[in-house]
């Protein structure tokens, strides 16, 4: 599920089957780090995208949280954030490519090294990002054996 109308209107039939959101997280700077900003945001995106297309029906997708590089309070957005979205689904995760929220103390941040994809062909994105995939596929089984 998506953020868009059509399938908030499935998800309100379908809750009792969609019991995790996941967030994508991405910076954004005006400073000489553009270009790998943009590019983690990029990668972070194209993951949750093909995610969201693995797993429709079971997760739903929620636009990107969007922070200053430079904010020291990231952490306390994601626990807003959290708090705000556990009223509705049993499992709230955060996917990022953020160094400064690789150390998450509560577990909902999923780290993942990205990857610059510009130069990269459409087989071998396609390669890595299944890859990706089943190295969050992992972590969300384990998410959900434990519940």
């Amino acid at each position: 599920m998506k953020w868009t109308a059509a399938d908030v209107e499935v998800f309100n039939q379908s809750k009792e089957y969609i019991d995790t959101v996941i967030i994508p997280i991405l910076s954004v700077t005006g400073s000489r780090e553009l270009k790998s900003t943009v590019s983690k945001g990029e990668f972070i995106t194209q993951i949750t995208q093909e995610l969201e297309r693995q797993l429709t029906g079971r997760i739903f997708l929620y636009p990107p949280l969007t922070f200053i590089k430079s904010d020291d309070h990231i952490e306390n957005r994601l626990i807003e954030w959290k708090k705000e979205l556990e009223n509705q689904f049993k499992h709230v995760l955060f996917l990022t490519s953020e160094e400064k929220l690789k150390e998450d103390k509560d577990k909902s941040v999923i780290w993942i090294p990205a990857v610059p994809l510009e130069h990269l062909s459409e087989k071998l994105k396609g390669n890595l990002f299944q890859d990706q995939i089943e190295q969050i596929l992992n972590i969300l089984l384990q998410y959900w054996s434990k519940s």
